[in-house]
């Protein structure tokens, strides 16, 4: 791979060899460009990089110039921040009201579900028993628990 130059400044990248055969269609090259000297051409060699590692949420990645490292440029990253630090305690601290405003209708669900899977219990023909009886009172009882939204695993009641 390749990258043009323009008064020595890296101006696209990467190009492919046939690149410069085809720019150059007088020029008679070898079969194998990339053993040749293409600066001439208005070309130098391009090596990838290895994509950084960053976190999307809070920051910014994009591809810049490349820099020149012995004959050849080598693709470069930068990586930013998205948000000054009083932003990004608002984006917390906003993220965190989101997820808490989320849960009573996640657990809700959640509680919805658990009751469907024991209204069999409740057919005219079954007696519950005092446990199953206390269970289903405890998923109708969920919202009042003392860790509501918030709740653990824990806090659930445990199914007979």
């Amino acid at each position: 791979m390749l990258v043009k130059l323009e008064n020595g400044v890296p101006t696209e990248w990467p190009v492919t060899h046939s690149r410069i055969k085809h720019e150059n269609p007088n020029v008679s090259f070898p079969r194998d460009v990339s053993k040749i000297d293409v600066s001439a051409y208005g070309y130098a060699p391009f090596q990838y990089a290895d994509f950084p590692e960053y976190d999307p949420e809070y920051q910014n990645c994009e591809e810049i110039t490349p820099v020149i490292s012995g004959a050849t440029y080598v693709q470069t990253w930068q990586v930013s921040d998205k948000y000054t630090s009083a932003e990004r305690t608002a984006y917390d601290a906003q993220k965190e009201a989101d997820r808490l405003d989320a849960l009573p209708d996640m657990h809700r669900g959640t509680r919805a579900s658990l009751l469907t899977e024991t209204d069999w219990w409740a057919s005219t023909d079954l007696t519950m028993t005092a446990e199953q009886t206390d269970y289903r009172q405890a998923l109708r009882d969920i919202t009042s628990h003392n860790n509501w939204p918030d709740l653990s695993e824990s806090d659930w009641p445990v199914k007979p």
